[in-house]
């Protein structure tokens, strides 16, 4: 798969293994994520959908037989919810709007079907069955991720923390190194995300510490 964002220096390759060409291709799928050459998820984003929409029919089968809704909550989160975040520290902060909206329709629609009659909007609803909006999810999870790595020191050299100023109080000091990047893709891929997360949590922690 080759990947160029340039106009003027497009390419192909002529790699052989056994004699035979290396098919070039637009997508594969590894380890259950679709990559793209573009390095976009809508392609990855329907496939989770159409997952997590062909285990939605078993859910339904599964109320009509008299499941309560703790039970059907635990079944949501095991069976459905893990689909639609397999791998979604590598692609979660990088998702269009379109596919967030694709992803949170699935579980809006669970909750519609649990709720019934009670179901009002959204946000009520995610109370009411004590559930979080897949996208806090998707943030929550890379959050841990960045917090366990830098405290098992696995992604330091990707986690930096900055120099040590000389002393002196800065506006707005932050701890952990953001990679400067000058376009879009780059600022919301995984990496410069998790370095804004921990820097946002530090900052949390601070404030803690004021009051």
């Amino acid at each position: 798969m080759i990947i160029n964002f340039t106009n003027n220096y497009q390419f192909t390759t002529r790699l052989s293994l056994n004699n035979t060409n290396i098919e070039i291709v637009d997508h594969m799928k590894i380890l259950g994520t679709i990559i793209t050459n573009d390095l976009k998820w809508d392609r990855n984003s329907d496939e989770l959908v159409s997952k997590a929409n062909k285990r939605m029919i078993l859910l339904k089968k599964l109320q009509s037989f008299g499941a309560t809704r703790e039970e059907m909550v635990h079944l949501w989160i095991l069976y459905c919810r893990s689909i639609l975040e397999q791998s979604a520290t590598l692609w979660g902060s990088s998702i269009t709007q379109e596919n967030k909206d694709d992803l949170e329709r699935i579980q809006k629609s669970f909750a519609k079907m649990i709720l019934k009659n009670e179901y009002t909007d959204y946000e009520t609803a995610l109370l009411k069955l004590n559930l979080q909006s897949l996208e806090q999810r998707r943030k929550e999870l890379c959050s841990n991720l960045a917090t366990n790595s830098i405290k098992n020191n696995t992604l330091n050299d990707l986690l930096p923390e900055n120099a040590k100023s000389h002393g002196m109080k800065t506006r707005k000091p932050e701890k952990y190194h953001v990679t400067f990047a000058n376009t879009e893709r780059l600022r919301t891929s995984t990496i410069i995300f998790m370095q804004n997360l921990l820097n946002e949590e530090q900052k949390l922690e601070n404030q803690k510490m004021v009051l």
